[in-house]
């Protein structure tokens, strides 16, 4: 059997779940943003114990590398090569854009697009399209609400699916459903067919999945004269 330990960090609840042979076992949650640090590592040995699993038995470790927030995806990203690291298991990078068209895709399959928006900051959006097969319209970008505007219609004129936040579904109304969270039941799937498929990331060189320029401010000086 093959087991997969699931991260996700990239919004407000961080999600655990433990994985087998593609079909979720067991799940929990967190949500408190502020400490997800503090408790992501007490949250997986909860799990485990509660599944009466031993994570040396893990086939591997998957984690949302991203978009999502800053702080967060370093946490969950930490986590997971930490866990891969130190028992030896490889790493599964999936990213939310395409975890949100998949499990979406599995509930509605009226469409022949799928735009998945995330909001970045106000005006600003995570946007990658993808069609009924899962195969990429557009690659995911970070644009402002005119250029996701004219991405879409740029498309054919065949039926569209868009799918995204609350910010999403404000600024371009009701057309958009609302789903911006993970399923830890369709990920549990889509997690086992990379690993049947062997699609690991290089634990080395493994980064979450920002999509932006992270934005570094220099430190105020403090206790100067003038």
């Amino acid at each position: 059997m093959e087991h997969i330990l699931l991260i996700d960090t990239s919004a407000e609840k961080c999600q655990v779940g433990l994985v087998c042979d593609g079909q979720l076992l067991l799940a929990l949650e967190h949500n408190d943003r502020q400490s997800q640090a503090a408790v992501i590592n007490t949250l997986i040995e909860q799990l485990c114990s509660q599944a009466q699993f031993g994570l040396n038995n893990l086939s591997a470790i998957a984690v949302c590398s991203g978009p999502g927030s800053y702080t967060g995806l370093r946490i969950g990203m930490s986590a997971a090569k930490g866990f891969a690291f130190s028992l030896n298991k490889p790493l599964i990078l999936q990213h939310k854009l395409e975890l949100l068209a998949q499990q979406n895709i599995n509930l509605n399959d009226n469409f022949w697009f799928y735009a998945i928006l995330i909001s970045a900051r106000d005006d600003e959006f995570f946007l990658a399209i993808y069609d009924a097969d899962m195969q990429i319209v557009h690659q995911p970008i970070h644009a402002n609400t005119d250029g996701v505007h004219s991405l879409l219609q740029k498309l054919p004129p065949n039926p569209l699916c868009i799918i995204g936040d609350a910010l999403a579904k404000k600024t371009f109304g009701g057309k958009v459903i609302l789903s911006s969270e993970i399923d830890l039941n369709f990920w549990a799937g889509w997690a086992a067919r990379a690993m049947h498929l062997q699609d690991f990331a290089d634990l080395a060189s493994s980064i979450p999945f920002y999509m932006k320029e992270v934005f570094i401010y220099a430190p105020r000086e403090r206790g100067i004269q003038q």
